[in-house]
């Protein structure tokens, strides 16, 4: 094939893949425990805002005194942990713009973080 038309079509392709939407969502590390500890990080990080779309929240709960439950715009006291347990889950959500709110229910007022969707 001819350089002057290979050259064209290369950066068609390289354009087009660009373009492409991301097949998977972005993983979001949430723990709860041992103690009286919750934490939702991203690539080590705490989680402070997020753009909206798609993510995968993936929680290691440490002990079955906790729970680890979200709350926001479209999600309503989503457990994505429950009591009793002691299991690493996750679950697929859809975030959308606002603020969003993670807790363990029976210990609410001192285990819990939030984050803002833009």
């Amino acid at each position: 094939m001819n350089t002057r038309r290979l050259i064209p079509l290369l950066a068609a392709g390289a354009l087009a893949l660009s373009a492409a939407p991301a097949s998977a969502a972005t993983t979001l590390d949430g723990t709860v425990g041992p103690g009286f500890t919750i934490t939702l990080a991203q690539g080590g990080k705490k989680v402070t805002s997020l753009k909206a779309g798609t993510y995968t929240i993936k929680v290691v709960d440490k002990t079955n005194a906790h729970d680890f439950v979200l709350t926001g715009p479209g999600i309503s006291n989503k457990t994505i942990t429950g009591l009793k347990e002691v299991a690493t889950k996750s679950m697929k959500v859809t975030l959308k713009k606002g603020t969003y709110v993670f807790f363990c229910t029976p210990h609410k007022s001192m285990m819990q973080g939030s984050f803002k969707v833009t």
